[in-house]
């Protein structure tokens, strides 16, 4: 009786080839927000809310309006200009290019134009924050017309540094309102601390 020859076939040896695990990636170092110096009057906005029921009858709604420096003027109700109506409790938030520090006295300034509603203002060295307030709902008394103002010191909210201002509407008039321009109207945010560019006249 002939055999059968087996073949045997080759045992592959299960070896563990345990792979060394990856390095952990190193954590993103975040970017230092006071490495430029500030602008004297906020250069860009990071984010913006006007709520639905303001925004339905407002005509002053661009945020953008609330950079540089202060220039509402016209007439009202329908033919002012320079400024953002924030609604009932909105907001706009604005980079100041880069940090202020606290000084002796106020460090900021928002400017609200067609009477004197009052602000609330809130700082930040990140755009998403933690926003840290500095004072709520305080009335813009100073200057006239349409250039009130109402000054900040950041140091009320125990903060030495900022770069992100957050102004929002302290007026809380429920909308719809009977006004175009429904709740406190933002012309602009400076930086006091910071000097005001020179405007030199052209060598002649």
């Amino acid at each position: 009786m002939r055999r059968h020859l087996l073949r045997l076939a080759p045992l592959t040896l299960a070896v563990a080839c345990g792979t060394e695990p990856s390095p952990s990636p190193s954590p993103t170092a975040t970017p230092d927000p006071c490495v430029t110096a500030p602008s004297t009057y906020a250069k860009a906005v990071t984010d913006s809310w006007i709520p639905a029921c303001s925004l339905a009858q407002n005509i002053y709604n661009d945020p953008a309006k609330a950079l540089g420096a202060p220039d509402a003027g016209g007439s009202g109700p329908l033919n002012f200009t320079g400024f953002v109506s924030l609604g009932f409790g909105g907001r706009v938030t604005v980079d100041l290019g880069g940090c202020i520090a606290d000084q002796a006295g106020p460090d900021l300034r928002a400017y609200q134009a067609v009477g004197t509603e009052p602000f609330s203002v809130y700082v930040s060295l990140y755009p998403d924050g933690p926003f840290t307030l500095i004072e709520a709902r305080k009335e813009c008394a100073g200057g006239s017309g349409l250039r009130r103002y109402c000054d900040f010191d950041i140091a009320s909210g125990g903060v030495t540094r900022a770069r992100y201002v957050r102004v929002e509407d302290g007026e809380l008039f429920p909308c719809p309102g009977d006004t175009v321009s429904e709740g406190a109207d933002l012309d602009a945010v400076q930086a006091l601390g910071v000097p005001t560019a020179v405007v030199r006249d052209p060598v002649r």
